[in-house]
């Protein structure tokens, strides 16, 4: 076991108790006193350290155990500010990016320089409005992000006109998908209507396809079959493969590497980029480090979900999908909401639209 695993997961346990003991009082022992393993001190000006007993001196001195040095206030801060455990952990790391494995453990990835990195500062998120998981992005004052959706039939039918007056100025309209166990490709029952209510009302589109192609040659079959369906709509916003877990349990795309994986994004995201639209690749931290090869996709724009109060991805992305729990005017029941850091409104298609 190499001292940096030791190290981490004596980090990972001692996040753990420290988390408990804040949101559930502090552990006692038999005697009633109170458990001597973790104790945090604070000296004035300085910052806090965990106390070491002195039984545990000599073993700690043998396997040099590391121990990080935080302002009690600032570890109160990061406890408050945090929506789970595993975003709690991640705000004590700068060099590694923390997610959960395919089984549920913590994994501590270093994070790879070499990519392009995304420069944003999560202190500028702001609460729209007290009691709302609205979130906006603002620099000295000023919101730059621009607020969206994603929808799909699950959202049932939808009063456009109202989404927009709500402020939605993108949605991301679910295309379709091919099944996990046929490998047919279906169009979403609630397309068309989603998208020309969408054009019909301002708000910008773009689509998303969910992807179960095994090579690149259905990669790139996927991306025509929605080139074909979206030829009679406006979509300015970009085309998106959607790459997620299914819940089959012997999906098609079970056995595939990170290579095949990446091969049939790329022969999706070229055909998309021939056609004149923008490519994007959606999917979460996990399946962006683990199921890719996420060197090879650096020249896509990234579609990035994380339901964390402040995001941690350090590489570039453009839209933050941040909670499944939204409320929109116009839709019943909950709703992807998404800030977007790049605006495409602009951007015309080599169709004319």
């Amino acid at each position: 076991m190499s001292k940096r695993f030791v190290r981490l997961l004596a980090l990972g346990l001692v996040l753990a108790a420290v988390l408990s003991s804040c949101m559930f009082g502090r552990p006692e022992d038999e005697k009633g006193e109170e458990n001597p393993k973790l104790v945090v001190k604070e000296t004035e000006g300085q910052a806090a350290e965990p106390a070491v007993p002195a039984e545990d001196q000599t073993s700690q001195a043998a396997e040099e155990t590391e121990y990080i040095s935080i302002p009690v206030s600032e570890f109160k801060r990061y406890a408050d500010d945090s929506s789970s455990l595993w975003e709690f952990v991640q705000r004590f790391f700068s060099d590694v990016i923390v997610y959960k494995d395919a089984l549920g453990s913590y994994q501590y990835e270093p994070i790879n320089r070499d990519l392009p990195q995304s420069d944003y500062d999560f202190d500028n998120l702001v609460n729209v409005k007290p009691g709302s998981k609205e979130l906006e992005y603002q620099v000295d004052g000023k919101t730059v992000s621009i607020k969206g959706i994603d929808v799909s039939k699950y959202q049932g039918d939808i009063d456009w006109a109202k989404v927009a007056a709500d402020g939605v100025k993108f949605a991301f309209i679910r295309l379709g998908y091919r099944g996990y166990g046929s490998g047919n490709m279906v169009l979403d029952e609630k397309f068309e209507e989603n998208i020309k209510g969408a054009n019909e009302n301002g708000v910008q589109v773009g689509v998303y396809f969910v992807t179960q192609a095994i090579t690149a040659e259905e990669g790139a079959e996927e991306a025509a079959f929605v080139l074909e369906n979206i030829a009679p709509y406006r979509v300015t916003w970009p085309i998106v493969l959607d790459m997620e877990e299914t819940s089959g349990s012997d999906p098609r795309t079970g056995s595939m590497t990170p290579t095949e994986r990446t091969d049939a994004c790329i022969a999706f995201c070229e055909k998309i980029k021939e056609a004149g639209h923008t490519p994007m690749l959606y999917s979460h931290v996990r399946w962006f480090i683990e199921e890719l090869e996420l060197e090879r996709l650096t020249d896509y724009d990234k579609w990035f979900a994380q339901y964390f109060n402040r995001p941690f991805f350090p590489y570039a992305f453009q839209v933050w999908q941040y909670t499944s729990t939204g409320k929109v005017d116009g839709i019943k029941g909950n709703v992807d909401l998404n800030i977007s850091f790049k605006d495409y409104s602009q951007k015309v298609n080599a169709n004319g639209n």
